[in-house]
C-alpha cells in the first residue's frame, strides 16, 4: 500500500495554517513582481505561466511557429512555473496575465472574491487503468482493492468516478476500496512495477499507461456519459482575471482566436506533431502516438462550447461529492466563471460563449 485511505497529502490543521501564511507571503511578493513586470510589458504582450513540461507548451509553441501570434498582433511571454500551485499564485499575485487550470478552481476563487474567468481549451480528463494480472474487470472489482488516485481526495476525476461507481455498482469507493493519493508520475511508476493493481490518472499519464499496454477499465468520458453527460465538456482552459480581460478585450479575443487556429492545426497536421516531438520528452513511438491522439481528442472545437445547464449540473454533482472542501461556500455555479468574447471582438472565435 502506497498511502493511507486519507493520505498524507491531507494536511493537519496546523500545517494548513502554515501553508496559508506562506501562500499569503508569496502573493505579496508576486504582486510586487507583477507590478514591475506589468509596467515593463506593452499592451500587446500576454504573460502566460506554464509548467516547463506541461502540454500547454505544445499549443503555445505551435502558435508561435505558425505565426498566429504575429498575425493576431500580439506577443506571448512564457513564464516557466515549477508546479500548478505556483502558477495559480502567480496569477493571483499579478506576476502573469494567464495560466491554464480547470473551471472548478475558477468558480471556487470567484466564490471567495477573486474575480477569475475561464475560456475553454480542452475536454481531456483521463481514466482508470489496471494491470492485466489484477483480476479487475469491472468497477465492482475495485471493492477491497487499492487504487492509486492522481491529485487529492477532492480532485474532480476522483469525484466523478465515485459518483459513477455508486450509481453503476452501488460501490462507495472511499469506504469499499483503498484509495491512495499520489503525484501522477509516481502512480504510473507504481502500477508499472506491480505495486498497484489500478490507477486513476490524468490524461497525459493515462495515455502513457495505454502505450505501455495496461488495460483500460473506464475512461472518464464514459463515466460522464454514465452520469448523464452525453458528450465531452470543457474541463481545462485559459484562466485570467476579469479586470485584465475587461481592459484587454481585443487582445484576448485575438489570442483566443489564435488558440482555435492552433488547435485546428494540432487536430489535423501530423507533420506538426513530428516537429513538436522533441518538446514532448517521450521515449517511444507508442508514447508519442498515445499522447498525440489523446490531446487531439480533447480539442474538438464543437465540444469546447460551454453548455451552461450541463456545467451547472456537473457542478452540483461535484459539490455533492466534494462538499465545502471542494467548492467553498458557493452552492451554485457562477455563470460568469465562463468568459464570453464580446460580439464585436469574436472574429470567428468558437466555443467560449455560455
Amino acid at each position: 500500500m502506497i498511502g493511507s485511505r486519507t493520505t498524507a497529502r491531507v494536511q493537519p490543521r496546523s500545517n494548513r495554517t502554515a501553508l496559508r501564511a506562506v501562500r499569503g507571503w508569496l502573493l505579496t511578493v508576486l504582486a510586487c513582481v507583477g507590478i514591475g513586470t506589468a509596467q515593463a510589458a506593452d499592451d500587446k504582450t500576454i504573460r502566460i505561466g506554464i509548467l516547463q513540461f506541461g502540454t500547454v507548451a505544445w499549443t503555445l509553441d505551435t502558435m508561435t511557429a505558425r505565426g498566429f501570434d504575429k498575425a493576431g498582433d500580439f506577443k506571448i511571454e512564457i513564464v516557466p512555473m515549477a508546479a500548478s500551485n505556483a502558477a495559480q499564485i502567480a496569477l493571483q499575485g499579478g506576476a502573469v496575465d494567464m495560466i491554464t487550470s480547470d473551471w472548478l478552481w475558477v468558480t471556487r476563487n470567484r466564490s471567495e472574491g477573486r474575480r477569475l474567468q475561464f475560456a475553454p481549451n480542452s475536454t481531456a480528463l483521463g481514466g482508470v487503468y489496471v494491470r492485466s494480472d489484477s483480476g479487475i474487470k469491472t468497477v465492482a472489482d475495485l471493492k477491497g482493492r487499492e487504487i492509486g488516485v492522481a491529485g487529492t481526495p477532492v480532485d474532480k476525476s476522483w469525484l466523478f468516478l465515485q459518483a459513477w461507481a455508486r450509481k453503476s455498482a452501488k460501490l462507495d469507493l472511499k469506504r469499499d476500496a483503498r484509495p491512495s493519493f499520489a503525484a501522477p508520475p509516481a502512480l504510473n511508476e507504481f502500477i508499472l512495477r506491480g505495486k498497484l493493481p489500478a490507477v486513476l490518472n490524468f490524461w497525459p499519464y493515462a495515455a502513457r499507461l495505454k502505450a505501455a499496454g495496461l488495460t483500460p477499465l473506464i475512461d472518464l468520458d464514459d463515466v460522464l456519459v454514465g452520469l448523464g453527460v452525453d458528450k465531452p465538456v470543457p474541463m481545462v482552459g485559459w484562466v485570467f482575471n476579469e479586470g485584465w480581460a475587461g481592459s484587454h478585450r481585443e487582445l484576448l479575443a485575438r489570442f483566443l482566436a489564435a488558440a482555435d487556429k492552433t488547435n485546428e492545426v494540432l487536430r489535423r497536421d501530423d507533420a506538426e506533431w513530428q516537429r513538436l516531438r522533441p518538446l514532448m520528452k517521450i521515449e517511444t513511438d507508442a508514447d508519442f502516438l498515445a499522447l498525440r491522439d489523446a490531446h487531439r481528442a480533447g480539442i474538438v472545437a464543437e465540444q469546447l462550447k460551454v453548455n451552461l445547464p450541463v456545467m451547472q449540473s456537473l457542478y452540483a454533482l461535484l459539490a455533492a461529492e466534494g462538499g465545502e472542501e471542494l467548492v467553498g461556500k458557493a452552492t451554485t455555479l457562477d455563470p460568469q466563471t465562463f468568459y464570453a468574447v464580446p460580439a464585436e471582438n469574436a472574429g470567428g472565435k468558437s466555443g467560449s460563449k455560455p
